[in-house]
């Protein structure tokens, strides 16, 4: 192709604008993802659900239908105002890239803000949730366990409502007299979520060698496998996230292929969680009870090997021995009772 079609740009500034639209590509990709964990949820949730565990059941239903709609939301106005600069506005000073640090106040893209914030609101408070089931049982009171959590929680929140002010009336890109809140509101929900991931992690641990020792290291690992403390603790969004922020804070464009799928990738980390919670394979404080004061199955030890038979007249005694073994009576005498053991 000619060079002459490449637009007058920067570098800089075309990589920006690739990461951009591939970062639209990427959250995408993720919403289809979640679209395949809501249903799947939903049809275990409303399976499940009758008149006599309907109130257990109704939070996480309408929790997932809630989540899901901001979602959809959120990719609505990704995919319309990516449309709005790279199609309608091309022609805009600066290009597609320009566009975007500029015109936060348009309506389609404060949509989008709005529906990712409450989204990021409602995930870090299912891993609180999560974080508090964990905590019970534990020998350190929950309230200390708990403390900072919600502490960075609130703080998360009330930067995040800042934050949402500020892209919706000015770009936090341009303006030099004003603190830029996208950084704190997103490392302290980062913060919020490696903390609860650690805690849930160290948690499953503990578990998991106090059952070995006295069962072995097979027993209970349903629970305590490495991907149940993957989906348990939300390492994905964790993961996820870490990889974002510092591309975010070394000003590198590539940061612009997360931010689109970051919200989504929440998203599904906490859908796994219900979608887990939902089979009955997550983690719960019946769970824990039943697990840790549960015996060890006994191995039935058969030695097919080693029959023999024994004749007494017309009495004959066939069988196996060993653990579990059985035998069989049988005699030719027809008023005699024929048993098995």
């Amino acid at each position: 192709m000619s060079s002459s079609w490449t637009p007058d740009e920067s570098s800089e500034t075309l990589l920006a604008e690739k990461g951009w639209l591939q970062g639209t590509v990427v959250g995408a990709v993720a919403y289809g993802i979640e679209v395949a964990l809501y249903f799947m949820c939903f049809h275990l949730l409303f399976q499940q659900m009758n008149r006599s565990n309907y109130k257990k059941h109704l939070p996480p239903l309408i929790y997932i239908i809630t989540t899901f709609i901001l979602s959809t939301l959120f990719m609505v106005s990704l995919a319309d105002f990516t449309q709005l600069a790279f199609i309608q506005y091309r022609d805009f000073p600066g290009g597609p890239n320009a566009f975007e640090n500029i015109m936060f106040r348009l309506p389609v893209d404060s949509l989008g803000n709005v529906s990712g914030f409450l989204m990021i609101i409602l995930s870090d408070g299912l891993v609180m949730w999560r974080c508090m089931v964990f905590s019970k049982g534990c020998m350190v009171p929950m309230w200390i366990i708990m403390f900072f959590p919600c502490l960075l929680y609130v703080a998360s929140t009330a930067i995040g409502l800042m934050w949402l002010l500020q892209v919706t009336t000015n770009s936090p890109y341009l303006s030099s007299t004003s603190i830029n809140y996208t950084v704190p509101f997103l490392s302290f929900s980062l913060a919020l979520n490696i903390i609860i991931t650690i805690i849930i992690v160290l948690r499953l641990l503990t578990y998991r060698r106090r059952i070995s020792k006295v069962f072995g290291s097979s027993y209970g690992t349903r629970y305590m496998s490495i991907a149940a403390m993957m989906i348990e603790s939300a390492a994905l969004y964790s993961t996820f996230s870490v990889a974002f922020l510092t591309l975010f804070l070394l000003n590198n464009p590539i940061s612009a292929t997360f931010i689109g799928a970051l919200t989504q990738v929440q998203i599904i980390s906490m859908l796994l969680i219900i979608f887990r919670a939902t089979q009955g394979k997550g983690w719960s404080q019946d769970i824990m009870s039943r697990v840790m004061t549960s015996r060890p199955p006994v191995q039935v030890i058969r030695m097919d090997d080693f029959k023999h038979t024994l004749r007494d007249g017309s009495k004959t005694f066939s069988g196996s021995t060993g653990i579990g073994a059985h035998a069989t009576y049988k005699s030719n005498d027809p008023n005699s009772a024929e048993a098995a053991v």
